[in-house]
């Protein structure tokens, strides 16, 4: 249901799909399965679209109600339909234990349809070699609630900026670093889009019905993306560490304290800290500031160090070694604890 494009684990880039052979990978219904009721109570009511690639062989799983025709941008595009789905005879047919591979999404949102009081159920197809069906740039999204999908990786950018135009709720699986994109990190510091319940899957589907499994890199490195309410975003992460200079030093290149881990944040100090991009598992945003991250507060090391001392790693924190050289960290967030500058 949608394709992620892959990850650099065979030498192939996300964006490869396009010309690439083996390079389409849809959602295991386990993954689904595991994520989707956590939002049980928030999906009562919701007119839900899930943008998908084109199957014909969805015709024959699926029985719809109508079809809504829109109007592509592209006019030689043919077959411009969202096909709203007739849920209860759908799941008849889906209960007989039809094997899909493209679009578990609705398989288990008609499975549910009833228990969960979902109001309607419609699917978008396009495919992008023919150029058949709705692009989700073109869809009116006033005459639905709530997206649910795993978009392209290579176009996940603007397709969370045109959830957000639309004013859609959303809960999607993308990429893991999409956390770094400037524009997705800023819907995340301001408070208009976290992250789902699981933060790696369970594996892929490939088109022929293999599995891509949990530790392939692929997996390892996608989680959910929503804006949906998630429990975790109100519950107070425990602290029990205390500042310690030498676990915490500070950056070379930027005023704040390296956090390794989520756990380790202390909680005595009052200033900022690069803790992992991990901690937004946990984040609290009644508890934490997001200040940015290192790839736009971090000072250029050309600026600092001399050509050759320090590991050339893009916009990111440094930590002096000891020897005169530096160490380049992985991506960080900083943050700062609400609670300790409220009472400093």
């Amino acid at each position: 249901m949608g394709a992620a494009q892959s990850m650099p684990n065979d030498s192939r880039s996300m964006t490869s799909s396009r010309n690439g052979v083996d390079d389409e990978f849809f959602t295991l219904y386990e993954d689904i399965a595991s994520e989707v009721p956590n939002y049980r109570a928030q999906l009562r009511g919701k007119r839900i679209l899930c943008p998908c690639d084109w199957d014909e062989s969805l015709d024959e799983v699926l029985v719809y109600a109508n079809e809504e025709t829109v109007a592509a941008s592209n006019l030689l595009a043919t077959r411009c339909t969202i096909k709203h789905v007739d849920t209860d005879r759908s799941k008849d047919r889906i209960e007989r234990d039809i094997d899909i591979i493209k679009c578990n999404f609705v398989k288990f949102l008609v499975a549910h349809a009833d228990d969960y009081e979902i109001a309607s159920i419609a699917v978008s197809g396009y495919n992008p070699a023919t150029d058949e069906g709705v692009r989700f740039q073109d869809i009116d999204y006033a005459k639905y609630d709530l997206v649910i999908t795993n978009p392209p990786f290579s176009q996940f950018r603007e397709f969370i900026a045109t959830l957000f135009k639309n004013d859609m709720q959303f809960l999607v699986i993308g990429p893991q670093n999409a956390i770094t994109y400037k524009d997705c990190f800023d819907h995340i510091k301001n408070n208009e889009m976290w992250l789902g319940y699981h933060y790696h899957l369970k594996g892929f589907l490939r088109l022929d019905g293999t599995v891509i499994p949990k530790n392939d890199n692929l997996p390892r490195c996608c989680c959910w993306y929503t804006n949906l309410d998630v429990t975790y975003r109100h519950d107070k992460v425990i602290l029990t560490e205390e500042y310690d200079p030498e676990k915490n030093p500070t950056y070379v290149n930027y005023d704040a304290i390296e956090v390794s881990k989520t756990v380790a944040i202390p909680c005595d100090y009052p200033g900022k800290m690069g803790v992992p991009i991990t901690f937004l598992q946990k984040y609290n945003p009644d508890q934490f500031d997001i200040v940015g991250s290192s790839r736009n507060l971090g000072r250029p090391m050309v600026e600092i160090a001399k050509k050759g001392t320090y590991a050339q790693g893009g916009v990111r924190f440094y930590l002096p070694k000891g020897d005169g050289t530096f160490r380049c960290l992985f991506d960080r967030i900083v943050i700062r604890n609400k609670e300790v500058v409220e009472h400093d």
